[in-house]
């Protein structure tokens, strides 16, 4: 274990390198390890809201197809051995520990200096090479086009809805944020757009044009029916036509999410790829997300959200209202990262809650909850309490059995505030761990 906490030390001490956008370093780390990343069969997601999710999707409904499949997704909530999963299951700890020691060897012996991103993304795709993955899902981290993982070519691209969020790297504007997610599409590899705005959809397009990508939009190659607040939906496509799909997951966003899966899942078996209804149904009905609309106490009812801009703001608050009713206002505890646009998110949530504890998410850059106190108080009843833990802890000694109570603001809160929930419930971990 001291090994072990002291590499993840290290590791983490590489996020002091903050992020650089170039690919050309990952081109070279991957050279160094025989390029991995092309012996992956790969679905590659992109987009502001929902792209955890549809990757979600696509890998339960692969793995409930037979497909042995890599997931990969960020940031984790609890252990970083999250972000890589193979069979719905987390990589290893020891296993992980040997692949940084063994890629830390490498790079220095080389005098490659990585961030903490381009290092987990490189042991990433070493892990589905090695592991010989039937399909790889992969989430990007943050844009698209000068993300690490946008070294992968993948069978087909998914580009979810496009909101603002990061504009200070990706811009200040919907058609250039479009641009930098759209950066993943590949010369003749299909995509499936789920943007529902007029000026993404036109960039996107666009790119997909240039690069002539066969395109799957939504509400043109494909629609959806939401039946809400019944976890059931309809889905309408080129070559697939599903009634009453049953998802294990709440919300009405998540409908428009799997109805997105649904499309990419269309284009791998329009590439001979065997995923039948059965699979599909199944996977869909199966999936468990943590940290989406999760329900972790029954009495007060706990709700944990990784809402952290404005569209996952606006999809929590209508998941609340369809999922609980109009009238339900939750106490809220909130806290959120100081290069949000918290002033947003605040005008946004403030009328439809009861009260509010701030708190401080601890890691990177956290915005201090004193900010806040004003946006809220000037409407709802509003503290401050720093620790997230003893502000989820104080809510709850604060609350009745029929109580609401929502964390959101930040998937870094929301990992932070996880492990009481789970100490109460005797568990450890999130996922199970994968057999070695």
């Amino acid at each position: 274990m001291q090994r072990l906490s002291k590499t993840l030390d290290w590791l983490y001490a590489l996020e002091g390198r903050g992020e650089i956008y170039k690919l050309e370093r990952m081109d070279q780390a991957l050279a160094l390890i025989g390029d991995p990343q092309r012996r992956l069969s790969a679905v590659h997601i992109a987009g502001t809201k929902g792209k955890g999710s549809v990757a979600a999707m696509l890998d339960a409904m692969a793995r409930a197809a037979g497909l042995r499949c890599g997931l990969y997704t960020k940031p984790h909530l609890i252990h970083l051995t999250e972000r890589t999963r193979i069979g719905g299951a987390e990589m290893p700890a020891r296993l992980m520990l040997e692949y940084i020691e063994r890629l830390r060897a490498i790079y220095e012996r080389a005098g490659l200096a990585l961030t903490f991103f381009e290092f987990t993304v490189a042991l990433m795709f070493l892990y589905f090479a090695e592991a010989a993955v039937d399909l790889a899902v992969i989430e990007t981290g943050l844009g698209g086009r000068l993300d690490s993982t946008n070294v992968v070519t993948p069978l087909v691209s998914v580009i979810t809805p496009i909101g603002f969020d990061h504009m200070d790297r990706l811009g200040h504007t919907i058609a250039a944020i479009a641009a930098e997610k759209g950066g993943i599409l590949k010369p003749g590899v299909p995509v499936v757009i789920g943007a529902r705005d007029p000026e993404a959809r036109r960039v996107l397009t666009s790119i997909a044009t240039q690069r002539q990508s066969p395109v799957r939009m939504v509400d043109r190659e494909f629609s959806f029916r939401s039946g809400a607040p019944a976890h059931l939906l309809d889905y309408f496509g080129l070559g697939l036509n599903l009634e009453r799909v049953e998802l294990g997951v709440a919300g009405p966003f998540q409908h428009e999410n799997a109805a997105i899966a649904l499309a990419a899942v269309e284009a791998l078996r329009a590439r001979g790829w065997r995923l039948e209804e059965r699979a599909i149904r199944q996977g869909l009905r199966d999936l468990r997300w943590p940290g989406r609309f999760d329900v972790v106490s029954r009495r007060p009812l706990v709700i944990l959200d990784c809402a952290h801009n404005e569209l996952s703001i606006a999809a929590l608050l209508e998941t609340i209202a369809v999922e609980l009713g109009p009238q339900v206002k939750p106490r809220l505890i909130f806290g959120c990262l100081e290069d949000k646009q918290w002033a947003r998110m605040a005008a946004m949530l403030a009328p439809r809650v009861c009260d509010v504890t701030l708190t401080r998410v601890q890691p990177k850059r956290p915005l201090d909850p004193e900010k806040l106190l004003p946006l809220f108080s000037a409407q709802v009843p509003a503290r401050v309490v720093r620790e997230p833990r003893r502000a989820v802890e104080q809510v709850m000694a604060d609350s009745g059995a029929d109580d609401v109570i929502v964390v959101a603001g930040s998937v870094y809160l929301v990992g932070e505030v996880y492990p009481y929930f789970l100490k109460r419930q005797g568990r450890r971990g999130l996922f199970p761990e994968a057999a070695m």
